[in-house]
């Protein structure tokens, strides 16, 4: 398990970070869905490519509250857990993830997954 050092994640995310190395749910349940979801919509494009999988977290969390039952399960918790994944696994904005805000201002996380991405986040977990 490679250790975070804590200048290289915003200091909100560390604690999240900790929370899903550490399995506690529902933040590694969350990044399990996540990272399952992503291999799935890969394999559905041909191996070798790229694909912009993009992540609504108020649909994210109406998916995962029905088969997770817990309070924690919120909007802003599923963001920071996005954001901690992300952060984590040292993905790099701009070039292997993005962040769009809509004009209501809700974020929406776009990753280029890849076989290298996806081997940065599985190996996170």
């Amino acid at each position: 398990m490679s250790e975070i050092r804590i200048g290289e994640v915003p200091i909100p995310l560390v604690n999240y970070v900790f929370l899903i190395k550490y399995r506690r749910s529902p933040y590694y349940d969350i990044v399990q869905h996540l990272l399952r979801e992503m291999e799935m919509h890969y394999e559905r494009v041909s191996e070798g490519s790229e694909v912009i999988y993009t992540i609504n977290p108020r649909m994210l969390q109406e998916d995962i509250e029905e088969r997770i039952r817990n309070e924690k399960v919120t909007t802003v918790n599923i963001c920071r857990t996005i954001l901690a994944l992300l952060y984590g696994c040292k993905l790099r904005e701009g070039e292997d993830f993005y962040v769009t805000t809509t004009s209501g201002g809700r974020r929406n996380y776009h990753i280029k997954v890849n076989s290298r991405t996806l081997g940065l986040m599985k190996s996170f977990l």
